[in-house]
């Protein structure tokens, strides 16, 4: 190839903050000398969602016929290009050998995180461009992570415990069975990447059905807005199956411990057209699948974990505790360095369209999140 394009972000991760300066450097190379009309660099953050449904429709003379209708929308954040050649009328040569540009853009101090999911993302790129007359443009593009912060220590529900309980009865000819019930117990309702949800698990199997297994999910729920419609979808992100059977008028107790993964936070504030949530979902298996209890708690995923002053009294945060779901995690900031920052668990998507094969750079982009260690065993409580 005669033109090659990269695109370079100076900081290593390339993850950023609402409100801070994007600074990189874009390399080329030609090998003979070129003629365009313009060399820019255009810096995007954007929300898109799309999807498509068949729906089915009469005509006048009663039959029906199938159509597809889509659904889209789009949230441009902001929209930022700069000329390093040209840009007027006319044309410049470009010689051959390596050459190196900088760019910077300073990002909107209300931006939301950045998302990739199944049917729309939000997402911030760099596309570099050589305008050619006459001919197809050489492009190279680039995506990185935009972090807006969700601090659990602004949300109360963070701190609460969350229980949540669900009952069935299974009916066999005219009669009744007793029921069976979950109910799950948590210490509190905030969690970040990273972090362990120890809590209990409560299964009273008062019917005639034996429960075979019990499983748990953290799910990502994410809701999808377009053109007076939505569009629900869910993910797991984590999931555990505990081994053993409820037998009929039996109960068992079980301890939960899920840790969180790399995801993005709750809620994806500031975007409108995208919403996310999260809850853990424990299923108790019976024989059929469309009799299977599922009990559905709702919890908080954030950025920032949930700190206490130093000197407080953390005599109740021992593992057996956050096990019965006595007490919440209690963790100074003191206790932790700053997070890594790790690929989401759920593979991104192509960021280059697939039909222009003049574009340059990696296809598939997957964002960071912040992941704090709460592993490492000297924070252990």
């Amino acid at each position: 190839m005669s033109v090659t394009l990269r695109i370079h972000f100076d900081r290593p991760n390339a993850v950023y903050f609402p409100g801070e300066l994007v600074t990189g450097r874009v390399f080329l190379n030609v090998s003979r000398p070129k003629k365009v009309r313009a060399f820019s660099i255009q810096l995007r953050g954007l929300a898109d969602v799309k999807w498509t449904e068949s729906k089915s429709k009469s005509n006048s003379h009663g039959s029906s016929s199938s159509e597809t209708e889509t659904y889209s929308a789009t949230e441009t954040y902001f929209d930022n290009k700069v000329y390093f050649l040209g840009g007027a009328t006319g044309e410049v040569e470009i010689s051959p050998g390596d050459h190196v540009y900088n760019f910077e853009c300073m990002l909107p101090r209300v931006v939301p995180s950045s998302f990739e999911g199944v049917h729309g993302s939000i997402r911030y790129t760099a596309t570099a461009a050589m305008h050619r007359p006459w001919k197809f443009d050489h492009t190279a593009k680039a995506a990185f992570t935009v972090i807006s912060h969700l601090d659990l220590n602004n949300r109360p529900q963070a701190r609460e415990p969350v229980s949540a309980s669900a009952t069935k009865h299974f009916c066999c000819c005219f009669c009744k069975s007793g029921p069976l019930s979950v109910d799950v117990h948590l210490p509190t309702g905030g969690y970040v990447p990273g972090q362990v949800i120890l809590g209990q698990i409560q299964v009273d199997n008062a019917s005639s059905t034996r429960v075979q297994r019990v499983l748990c999910a953290l799910v990502k729920r994410v809701t999808y807005y377009a053109s007076g419609s939505t569009n629900k979808s869910n993910v797991t992100v984590a999931a555990t199956m505990f081994d053993g059977a409820v037998e009929t008028h039996d109960s068992k107790v079980i301890s939960l411990v899920m840790p969180v993964p790399a995801v993005p936070p709750s809620n994806l504030e500031h975007c409108k057209i995208i919403d996310l949530q999260y809850a853990l979902t424990v299923t108790a298996e019976v024989p059929g699948i469309r009799f299977n209890l599922h009990c559905v708690a709702p919890i908080l995923v954030g950025t920032i974990p949930v700190f206490v002053e130093d000197g407080w009294n953390r005599a109740n945060t021992s593992g057996p505790a956050l096990a019965s779901a006595s007490a919440p995690p209690m963790y100074s900031q003191s206790d932790f360095p700053p997070p890594s920052y790790e690929e989401s668990v759920l593979k991104g998507n192509n960021i280059i369209d697939p039909t222009d094969k003049y574009t340059m750079g990696k296809a598939d982009f997957t964002p960071r999140y912040p992941v704090w260690a709460f592993s490492n065993p000297s924070f252990e409580r």
